[in-house]
């Protein structure tokens, strides 16, 4: 009995034995195949990016001046130095956190504290009108339908502040339309970074005839967005306009710690964009997320002529490291806790 069982025992090591060995086969025999792949594809992926490099060249579009960039950032803080007028933030959204967003009322607190970047939010409806909001604040009102499938009929009884934290604080208001945003333009300083939720045609040959019929839309909107295709079509017919790119969240970010070919990825993701897709389209700003930023990556975009702004900074600690540190422009959702503001009150 003692020696059936031992035979057992030596049969099943036996097997795991050559499992181990079959599997440390195959491992090996992959990464064989993989060297041999790197060895005959890294070549000629050397020679298409040599390619892409010589092509980007014909097909470049120049940027506008950095005068004219750094006029639309700087100029509207009076009494205070253009360097340093650099490194006030832009609200996101008029301050979500102080005032319902994307709204008449936020844009005039933002006035008030002569704090004049905003960045709002430009969507389209299913009868192709543009209006100024985002998806959360229908989502705050239970509203699951996204903004290009609703009429604009259902927006002129929407209200905006019913159903922010502060409504209470503030008068009904209706969503803020295109139109008289830029009205809204023609009679203050203020200097709009318009963020497009969505790409599509429509919304893109209202901007393209919009930025061509009116003069303040060039001089006082900087039109961002994710899609690097839809700044090109746009600065192909409107040379004059500046753009910023919104680079959203890697994905690359949420793999394991262990795997250190994350860091390796958004190395080669971030070179592309900066060295061929930013000089390509000739975008003037780029909207990076702060886990992704560092005083490196501000140096490599700053290189090829593209300013950096950080997003979402709300802490005053943090605040004060880009201001300070760093010398760059963030992006906040509440001018509440801004450290010039935070200080000054203290020592009063």
């Amino acid at each position: 009995m003692y020696l059936a069982t031992i035979f057992k025992v030596c049969k099943m090591l036996y097997q795991l034995f050559w499992f181990l060995a079959t599997c440390c086969t195959f491992v090996v025999n992959t990464l064989w195949l993989c060297c041999n792949f790197a060895s005959v594809g890294i070549p000629w992926l050397m020679l298409l990016l040599f390619l892409v490099c010589i092509g980007s060249k014909f097909v470049k579009l120049n940027s506008p001046a950095d005068d004219v960039v750094l006029s639309m950032l700087s100029k509207s803080e009076k009494g205070k130095e253009a360097s340093e007028a650099l490194y006030w933030p832009v609200v996101h959204r008029g301050g979500a956190f102080d005032a319902p967003e994307n709204s008449l009322a936020a844009i005039n607190q933002c006035l008030a504290q002569r704090c004049q970047k905003i960045l709002l939010d430009l969507s389209i409806t299913s009868d192709g009108k543009p209006i100024i909001l985002h998806k959360s604040t229908l989502e705050k009102a239970n509203v699951t339908e996204p903004i290009h499938k609703l009429p604009f009929s259902f927006f002129e009884s929407f209200n905006i502040t019913e159903h922010h934290p502060l409504g209470q604080l503030f008068q009904k208001e209706k969503v803020l339309t295109f139109e008289r945003l830029l009205k809204l333009l023609e009679s203050s300083e203020v200097t709009v970074l318009l963020r497009a939720s969505q790409t599509n045609s429509a919304l893109l040959e209202i901007v393209r005839e919009t930025a061509a019929k009116c003069p303040i839309f060039t001089k006082r909107i900087i039109f961002c967005c994710t899609s690097p295709t839809a700044i090109y079509q746009l600065r192909q017919q409107c040379p004059d306009l500046v753009c910023g790119l919104w680079m959203e969240k890697s994905c690359f970010t949420i793999l394991p710690r262990y795997l250190n070919t994350s860091t390796i990825l958004l190395s080669i993701v971030g070179a592309i964009y900066r060295n061929i897709i930013a000089p390509v389209i000739g975008v003037s700003l780029v909207f990076i997320h702060k886990d992704e930023f560092n005083a490196q990556i501000s140096t490599l975009w700053k290189n090829v002529g593209v300013r950096p702004i950080v997003y979402t900074i709300n802490s005053p600690n943090e605040k004060r490291y880009f201001q300070q540190v760093t010398k760059t422009l963030y992006l906040t959702d509440s001018l509440r806790s801004e450290p010039q503001l935070i200080f000054k009150s203290k020592r009063k």
